[in-house]
């Protein structure tokens, strides 16, 4: 018999979509570490950085608080196992695609996530997804489509631009996964053992063949001090998005998530200049649009069926 959901909350859209918010702008540095990084450190050294950091932080904080993370495996254990995979594929390829596009672009592109995880959701976790849910997931599918054809005509088409735009893809059906896994963990694990788990097995996974990697390059462990930031930093982004899947459903939560490309847009232009196309822009608008459209709540007694 599975676990129950000892940690759900009552739907809370308003409070789910600032939760979000204040998650993606976290996590915005982070998905850009490999245009920070500008060459310094490959992107395999860099995920780890962020989930051996991660794993640090949280299992720190919950030896302070006198946590049981460890006493006890977890029923949940697979689970967990599955969403570090997804989790470090998911951050692999956004770190790659954003170091070859811009910043704003790749973030668009992997955005297609969200109408992945609108499906996944109705046909798995058995979601009511709503008329609503599908018309604020086609604008911000449309806007996200404008802001890929714009980066398309800003790389010219080429091979370097393809690969970024495939990585951003790959880095969407990640993330969709690991949405759909965290929604039903979060409902049934307190918040530090979900982080201390995913976090642990991730930086299991990448450790031997990343210090092989750091050997084999030569890399100074002054350049991996520089990017230690990255795991405190994307414990906060975790512990916040966790909490908003515990206010509200991974259907409702999917296209709030498209205006993280309005984050990233603002990140870009503040530390690299990075300017939108109108193309992009019009894009961004839409993504917009399609987040204040799952906003608005129905009127008391008039609720659509699901679809």
């Amino acid at each position: 018999m599975p676990p129950t959901s000892i940690h759900s909350r009552p739907e809370n859209t308003v409070l789910a979509f600032a939760l979000a918010l204040a998650g993606m702008t976290a996590f915005t540095p982070v998905f850009a570490a490999g245009k920070i990084a500008d060459g310094l450190l490959p992107v395999a050294v860099l995920v780890w950085l962020r989930f051996l950091g991660g794993a640090g932080t949280i299992v720190g904080y919950g030896a302070v608080r006198r946590v049981p993370v460890f006493s006890r495996l977890s029923p949940l254990w697979k689970l967990h196992l599955m969403r570090a995979f997804c989790g470090v594929g998911g951050l692999a390829c956004t770190i790659y695609a954003a170091s070859i596009l811009p910043l704003a672009d790749a973030t668009a592109i992997g955005l297609t996530k969200g109408i992945i995880a609108i499906a996944l959701a109705g046909v798995i976790l058995k979601e009511m997804i709503t008329g609503r849910h599908w018309l604020a997931g086609g604008l911000c599918a449309i806007g996200a489509y404008l802001v890929v054809r714009a980066a398309n005509n800003a790389e010219g088409g080429t091979s370097l631009a393809l690969d970024g735009v495939i990585a951003a893809l790959f880095a969407a059906v990640f993330m969709a996964c690991e949405a759909l896994i965290m929604r039903y963990i979060a409902q049934r694990e307190d918040t530090v053992t979900i982080l201390a788990y995913v976090n642990v097995f991730a930086s299991v996974i990448l450790t031997a063949p990343v210090l092989w990697l750091i050997s084999a390059q030569d890399i100074s462990w002054n350049s991996l001090l520089v990017f230690a930031w990255l795991g405190p930093v994307a414990i906060v982004g975790q512990s916040l998005n966790i909490s908003a899947y515990r206010c509200a459903g991974a259907a409702t939560l999917a296209p709030i998530y498209y205006g993280s490309v309005v984050l990233a847009a603002i990140f870009a232009y503040v530390f690299w200049g990075e300017i939108p196309s109108p193309l992009a822009a019009v894009g961004a608008c839409l993504i917009i649009l399609g987040g204040v459209v799952l906003s608005v709540p129905l009127t008391a007694g008039k609720g659509r069926k699901p679809v």
